[in-house]
């Protein structure tokens, strides 16, 4: 059954076209909303024993039910619940008491039953917010709220291959567990929208809700996005099925721009379903004219399903410091050896501090050593030898030959691993280079360049590296500017 929407008189259409097309881009304000269907990380499907593996030959991941068999029941899969209600508590949901399961009746080739298990009127969680980061390098990062409508389990449709003039069906994905996590409009930028569901996938991942991989279908997002003047809602299209985060943003800022076009162009825009190629456009699939009537009722071979209190702690901003920020990994002993780390590292750049904390990792993996018997105290010293310019090599040296954790000064005053920074001292070692290649310092007063990265190289291994190559070449070329001003001023 489908039901027309009523049109508004053309006069009147034609009115409104015309002064919407007379205003200019910054008058429109974006207004986008998300639904996410997140696939969870289940050993088998929501109502059947199949096992979940996208990497499975097609059709051989397929139970009785999936395939829509007479006869075969639903049977809910536990760990599906516990992970909708995880996920619920991570975006501070409210959790009914009851929730019910419900028949959405539609017809494709891939959904054998003619319709789907989902969740309507009655989801496992409603009402929730998440905070997440949005950050760019053009500008200032900033926190935004976003208020999260539901969260409703359902199942998975199969798959559609098209072979040139046939169509191939694969069941394997025929359902698989999803919660869709239903978003209300509050983003407006394409950014807004990509670090939300960017920081909502690290999220998932680390609590093992979701696997994340978005190339293999385990997230995909549906954008709904329209324009709005002065409060004014404008006509919404939905683009389906984007399953990357490079696309989320291409399709959106696309489709801003279209909507836009279209309006200054003076036409309307249709309500429609839009899909996203390969470069990021969107392309018309159906249009939305007529709302489609999905007879949802409840579902009678699933009962209510009650849900105790709860009484998981799930902080966020334990969450926004470790799995935000830093993308760890729960461990009590990497916690604390991290944040101590970061209280002693407060001005380290980010690839700076990467770059010690893979040299520390090899290091860690030959002895058997914990945080517990680590110096964190050390920590600061390395690093100040490293931000200084000193020894390159330091966290190597950590480790004695007996593989036991010393002092770090220690070992550079024992070894005299100090970095040269002293302009005296490097210049009197410059001289003495210098002063031994002699046809080098000729070519390279003439401006030949490799002579002068010569001279540097063998200035920097006279010092045994303890001179940084920057600070030995700055050096080099203003003694041969030295002689070569004075050579003119003789002739």
């Amino acid at each position: 059954m489908r039901v027309a929407l009523r049109p508004l008189p053309w006069r009147v259409l034609r009115r409104k076209l015309s002064k919407l097309a007379q205003l200019s881009r910054e008058e429109f304000q974006p207004v986008i909303g998300l639904e996410v269907h997140v696939q969870l990380n289940t050993k088998s499907k929501l109502f059947s024993r199949a096992p979940c593996d996208s990497d499975a030959p097609p059709n051989s991941q397929v139970a009785a039910f999936d395939m829509a068999t007479p006869g075969t029941l639903p049977m809910l899969n536990k760990s599906c619940v516990m992970h909708a209600l995880r996920m619920a508590v991570l975006l501070n949901c409210e959790i009914p008491p009851y929730c019910r399961f419900d028949r959405k009746h539609y017809f494709y080739a891939d959904m054998p039953a003619g319709y789907q298990i989902t969740q309507s009127d009655q989801p496992v969680a409603r009402n929730g917010r998440f905070t997440y980061s949005v950050y760019s390098e053009d500008i200032p990062s900033y926190n935004k709220e976003v208020r999260i409508t539901q969260l409703q389990l359902e199942q998975d449709s199969g798959k559609t291959i098209h072979f040139g003039q046939s169509s191939l069906i694969d069941l394997n994905r025929a359902g698989a567990p999803l919660v869709e996590v239903v978003s209300e409009p509050d983003f407006s930028t394409a950014l807004e929208a990509m670090c939300f569901v960017q920081q909502l996938r690290l999220l998932l991942m680390h609590h093992g809700i979701c696997q994340g991989e978005m190339h293999k279908g385990h997230l995909r997002v549906d954008a709904n996005v329209s324009l709005s003047h002065d409060g004014n809602k404008g006509v919404r299209t939905e683009v389906k099925n984007i399953n990357s985060l490079r696309h989320l943003h291409t399709a959106i800022n696309f489709e801003i721009n279209r909507q836009y076009e279209v309006i200054s162009s003076g036409n309307r825009v249709i309500n429609e379903t839009r899909t996203c190629d390969e470069h990021g456009r969107t392309v018309s699939m159906r249009d939305k004219e007529e709302i489609t009537d999905y007879r949802f009722i409840p579902e009678p071979n699933l009962p209510f399903l009650k849900v105790s209190k709860l009484n998981w702690n799930c902080s966020y901003a334990f969450i926004e410091k470790q799995i935000l920020v830093f993308s760890l990994q729960e461990s009590t002993d990497l916690s604390r050896f991290v944040n101590l780390c970061a209280d002693r590292l407060k001005n380290c750049g980010a690839s700076e501090f990467v770059t010690w904390m893979n040299e520390l990792k090899m290091m860690m993996l030959r002895i058997t050593s914990n945080t517990a018997d680590f110096d964190f105290e050390s920590v600061s010293h390395q690093n100040r030898g490293r931000r200084a310019g000193r020894a390159d090599s330091i966290c190597s040296l950590v480790f004695n030959k007996r593989r036991r954790l010393i002092e770090c000064c220690q070992l550079f005053n024992e070894n005299n691993l100090w970095r040269i920074t002293d302009e005296a001292t490097i210049n009197k070692m410059m001289e003495e280079v210098l002063a031994k290649n002699e046809k080098l310092v000729q070519k390279a007063s003439t401006g030949h360049a490799k002579s002068v990265t010569k001279l540097r190289n063998l200035l920097v291994d006279s010092s045994k590296k303890r001179i940084d190559s920057e600070q030995a070449e700055n050096a080099i070329v203003a003694r041969l500017n030295i002689l070569k001003s004075s050579t003119c001023s003789e002739k």
